[in-house]
């Protein structure tokens, strides 16, 4: 059985497994039962969720699963082998749990997609749910300022207007183990003359990356989410302003230094079709039916 799938321009068949005879399709309450920050779904992929609160937008009140890290190498991998997807790798080395970069946000929805046709045929996922990105009013109650934000304005109406509010609290600088940015641990490397548009790392901040870390290797926050600061920027779902062409991008990265980048409130805007060695995207489980 195939599907097609269109997205921005791109056509995208799948060839969807038929089910297994033997084994009923799993039930709403299978996959959405005892789903908490202790007890994470898991995927086929080993991709873990865990229930976000939403309050305010058109998921208000809805169970929102959220992937607890990036999408990582390893995950992206599986699509790319399968459907054969263009993706130039960065220009450094990473391993299987480094987060998948050089990724559109154009692909990231057709991962989404392919996942979801995915877990369906394999029984990993109840019809009336499936995998997408999360939107940006979803990606502000992650990280903790849902409710302080109005769901209804346009993402880039809302860019760094909290200025006390970071993924891991108040505090200013950050304290260790907050994340992966632009920290001390680039002093040798730009010295050496890479990375030389970076001006000013973060001074008394180490996390000893210069680049990517592998995903879940900082502190999560309340929800047991990791990486909503620093490591990679992560797309959304959304247009970022009322032109209704380029996509928005929450969080910060391993280039981030300036306080006011790594605001919770920060948004990039950027063409769906750009890839960047510092942007990847986090999934979630959410009803299809919205």
């Amino acid at each position: 059985m195939a599907a097609v799938v269109l997205a921005m321009g791109a056509m995208l068949i799948l060839h969807k497994r038929e089910p297994h005879k033997d084994r009923p399709p799993a039930s709403s309450a299978w996959l959405l039962g005892p789903v908490t920050k202790e007890k994470p779904f898991v995927n086929s992929l080993g991709m873990k969720f865990v229930p976000v609160p939403i309050q305010g937008g058109p998921s208000d009140g809805q169970l929102v699963l959220f992937s607890v890290w990036d999408t990582r190498v390893e995950d992206y991998e599986a699509y790319h082998q399968e459907i054969k997807t263009p993706w130039m790798k960065p220009d450094f080395q990473q391993g299987p749990t480094h987060p998948a970069v050089n990724v559109s946000w154009t692909n990231a929805t057709l991962f989404c997609q392919w996942l979801t046709l995915r877990e369906l045929a394999a029984h990993r996922l109840t019809t009336g749910w499936c995998y997408r990105l999360p939107s940006d009013h979803e990606w502000s109650c992650a990280v903790g300022i849902g409710e302080r934000e109005d769901a209804a304005k346009l993402p880039m109406e809302k860019d760094r207007k909290l200025t006390d509010a970071f993924p891991w609290g108040t505090q200013w600088p950050p304290p260790a183990r907050a994340g992966n940015f632009a920290g001390e641990e680039l002093q040798p490397v730009k010295a050496a003359g890479k990375y030389a548009w970076i001006k000013n790392p973060l001074v008394g901040y180490r996390d000893n990356f210069v680049e990517t870390a592998p995903v879940g290797s900082f502190l999560a926050n309340r929800f047991g989410l990791f990486d909503l600061g620093g490591n990679v920027v992560e797309w959304c779902g959304d247009f970022a302003d009322e032109r209704r062409s380029a996509r928005v991008l929450r969080g910060a990265s391993w280039h981030t230094s300036e306080r006011g980048d790594l605001l919770s409130s920060r948004r990039y805007s950027t063409q769906p079709i750009s890839i960047y060695d510092s942007t990847s995207f986090r999934c979630v489980i959410a009803s299809s039916e919205r």
